[in-house]
């Protein structure tokens, strides 16, 4: 079996990166998860909010983080894979270090094929 990890952030480009790879993972009839890693909170003080109908990581449009970033995490990856028309795929919310965290999963869950952006793109 196929299988297809798309790791996401929340900058603008992640709609197109989670479109692209789930496009991809249907068109091979891949199982997916969709992987987003919680590291520098400084990070999510960028305004991108709301990024495929989640706009949970900032609130009331100020500076102030929600005491839980891992589950808002979780609900942004649950959104997305709702914004992808599956809500159940698959997703996963890990903490460190983005570049390690996201390789070491993707050998341990065993990924044919990662789709990430980079740099915004």
């Amino acid at each position: 079996m196929k299988k297809i990890c798309i790791a996401l952030d929340t900058s603008p480009s992640a709609e197109k990166i989670a479109t692209l790879g789930y496009e991809y993972a249907k068109a091979l009839k891949a199982k997916v998860v969709l992987v987003h890693v919680v590291n520098d909170a400084a990070l999510y003080a960028m305004d991108y909010d709301p990024v495929m109908g989640y706009d949970g990581f900032l609130i009331q449009k100020k500076m102030e983080f929600t005491e839980d970033l891992e589950k808002e995490a979780g609900k942004f990856l649950k959104s997305t894979a709702k914004f992808l028309g599956e809500p159940e795929i698959e997703t996963k919310v890990l903490d460190g270090d983005p570049d390690y965290e996201i390789l070491e999963f993707v050998k341990e869950w065993e990924a044919d094929v990662l789709v990430i952006g980079t740099h915004s793109h």
